[in-house]
């Protein structure tokens, strides 16, 4: 068989007989493409992570945390990150005795008294956005790791500050 381009022919000869070529097709294996990513949103998920915070209406330029006195349903928070917040706060450990003394995502005990700061928003292979926001100048800052559920951007990790122990879902999270 001699293949010449996409085609092979084949030359059958015989005694007595008529040579006879036939075409028959080569298969080529199929172009595999793969699909194009979204493009991610930087902005709307900075936005969205920004909503972890929520300025006081009565006092100008005091910020706190958004409420958990409705766990979390205005926040933008996913599931997961929720239930481990409600995890944390029933077994005390928020509170003054029980390791951090104050509330996670202010890191305060009474608000922030300056804006919340995004100092990097960027977008991960997997279409997660992080989000690191610098909550007062002494404070470890909140990165909030956005992904999108449901068409909303929620924050599926948080994490305090640096280190093994940064993660909201790590043992002893970073207060």
């Amino acid at each position: 068989m001699i293949a010449i381009g996409s085609l092979g022919l084949t030359a059958v000869a015989a005694c007595g007989s008529t040579h006879t070529a036939t075409a028959t097709p080569v298969s080529t294996p199929p172009v595999k493409t793969s699909p194009t990513p979204k493009p991610v949103d930087v902005a709307a998920a900075t936005e969205a992570a920004m909503g972890l915070f929520v300025a006081d209406p009565s006092q100008q330029g005091h910020w706190y945390a958004c409420s958990n006195s409705d766990d979390w349903a205005a926040c933008p928070l996913s599931a997961t990150v929720k239930a481990r917040l409600a995890d944390l706060v029933s077994s005390g450990y928020f509170a003054d005795n029980g390791g951090c003394g104050e509330e996670y995502i202010s890191g305060t005990q009474n608000g922030l008294y300056n804006d919340p700061k995004v100092t990097s928003a960027v977008a991960g292979s997997n279409g997660s956005v992080t989000v690191v926001i610098q909550r007062a100048p002494a404070r470890p800052n909140l990165t909030a790791v956005m992904t999108t559920e449901g068409g909303n951007w929620l924050a599926s990790d948080l994490a305090s500050g640096t280190g093994a122990a940064a993660s909201i879902f790590s043992a002893k999270p970073n207060c």
